[in-house]
């Protein structure tokens, strides 16, 4: 399963980042940080938020002290200052992500993750599907070639130990718009418990930071996937 793909890859940017982030002094009893405990607490029957697989109304607007109760694209009725005018309240198709010193544009179906450490940081955007795209920035002094070769070599020695057989022609450069510039980066193709799957590897740099950027996604999802990845390489900035 793509899944499969998606673990071995996080395992080697997660070797990357520990490998990259300085090491920490050692902490006293007294400096070390405390220890919360949180308490589970049993689910509610109240829904958290709006049914939006039902046809039933989703939101609820509020104009000029008057509350309307609307559904997502379904038009409605206002009423301002004696007249009577139609509204419809659509949600963003596109989200917008700014921080760690970049952004970008993403699709709204996609899930976001931003993991910041010292050193390196990670933002994350995947879809149910294979759909994977990760952005690491480095505010630590890198080599771009020596990383992005630290990062292909990676890949390629996990995914073997995986049971993972490349295909002939894996490791050729590809490019990808990239921050308003083509970038050429490496892409590998491989086939990991009969999936076959489709990982780039790009490293730029952005100032006094190192980018890497990893876009992961299987042959079967390749078109839905192909359009996600482009909302967000060509806005990153």
């Amino acid at each position: 399963m793509w899944a499969n793909a998606r673990l071995a890859i996080c395992a080697v940017l997660g070797l990357a980042t520990a490998a990259c982030a300085p090491a920490k002094p050692a902490e006293s009893p007294e400096s070390a940080s405390p220890t919360v405990s949180v308490a589970k607490t049993a689910p509610s029957e109240e829904p958290i938020g709006p049914d939006v697989s039902s046809p039933g109304d989703q939101f609820e607007l509020s104009i000029g002290g008057k509350v309307y109760s609307v559904a997502d694209g379904k038009p409605f009725e206002v009423q301002l200052g004696g007249e009577r005018f139609e509204a419809t309240v659509r949600s963003k198709q596109v989200l917008h992500y700014q921080g760690n010193g970049i952004s970008f544009r993403y699709p709204k179906e996609m899930t976001l993750e931003d993991d910041r450490s010292t050193g390196v940081s990670s933002v994350t955007v995947e879809a149910a599907d294979s759909t994977f795209l990760m952005i690491q920035i480095y505010s630590i002094d890198v080599d771009p070639d020596t990383l992005s070769q630290s990062l292909v070599d990676g890949i390629e020695k996990e995914m073997r130990s995986r049971g993972g057989q490349f295909h002939p022609g894996s490791g050729t450069t590809v490019t990808r718009r990239l921050r308003g510039e083509n970038v050429e980066g490496t892409r590998l193709e491989f086939t990991l418990a009969k999936e076959s799957v489709r990982t780039e590897v790009y490293v730029l740099r952005k100032g006094k930071h190192t980018i890497s950027v990893l876009i992961q996604r299987s042959d079967d999802d390749a078109i839905l996937a192909e359009r996600r990845f482009k909302v967000i390489t060509e806005s990153l900035r």
